[in-house]
């Protein structure tokens, strides 16, 4: 009788109704496996009530305090351990640029055609046989198991892995921010004249600008780890 009686009342009650429903039932010696038969709430709810009243022996739910996390613990610590390697380096300027064909999309063998033609001659013409380190993001056409096999293939050593969804220590993306105001000051009229800005503004990029870039890594790294993923500054 007590399943009849109780649990249709409580079918329609509150979040916080349903998990002190929960928690007074597996008080009254009620197994997990019974309350998920009365359908009261999901069955990982039920489970993850049951678990949080064991740790914390109360069915309070325990506030967060300041900004809610956006990034993972996985993530932070794999950002801690770039910056506990102490990321540090000189850069040599920009590379080459490649623009892709009009209505022509990424992928991962325009991607690997675009690392043989211009990666390799621009690593070896800029460092030689010193040792560099390659940056590329989590783009599907990045990540293709072609392209990671190819960059092992090459002997080139990738900086990773990064957490998903991280521009703030991705320094392209302020290169890619500086390209495009100082393309927007010419004013371009057409696709061509387009391109010629492109190409002449991106050779103009400084070293200076860009070794700033890559010494802000660590400070970058720092600032998502203090923001728990939130926005920051860079």
């Amino acid at each position: 009788m007590l399943e009849i009686i109780v649990l249709p009342l409580l079918t329609m009650v509150t979040c916080k109704e349903t998990r002190a429903a929960i928690i007074a039932l597996h008080k009254n010696g009620f197994t997990g496996k019974d309350i998920v038969a009365t359908k009261i709430a999901p069955k990982s709810t039920i489970y993850r009530f049951i678990k949080n009243y064991k740790e914390r022996g109360s069915i309070l739910v325990k506030k967060a305090s300041g900004c809610p996390r956006k990034s993972s613990k996985r993530q932070d610590r794999l950002l801690k351990r770039h910056l506990e390697k102490g990321l540090s380096g000189e850069e040599k300027g920009v590379g080459s640029l490649t623009i892709l064909p009009k209505n022509t999309a990424m992928n991962k063998e325009w991607y690997q055609n675009t690392l043989q033609q211009q990666l390799l001659p621009t690593t070896q013409q800029q460092f030689g046989e010193e040792r560099c380190i390659f940056q590329h993001d989590g783009a599907p056409c990045h990540k293709a198991k072609v392209i990671t096999k190819w960059l092992g293939d090459q002997n080139v050593e990738i900086l990773g892995p990064w957490p998903g969804n991280s521009p703030d220590i991705n320094t392209i993306e302020n290169l890619w921010s500086i390209l495009k105001r100082r393309v927007d000051k010419q004013k371009p009229t057409n696709s061509d004249k387009l391109q010629e800005v492109i190409m002449k503004e991106w050779v103009a990029i400084s070293q200076d600008l860009a070794q700033k870039l890559i010494e802000s890594i660590p400070s970058r790294i720092a600032e998502v780890l203090k923001k728990k993923g939130q926005h920051c500054k860079y």
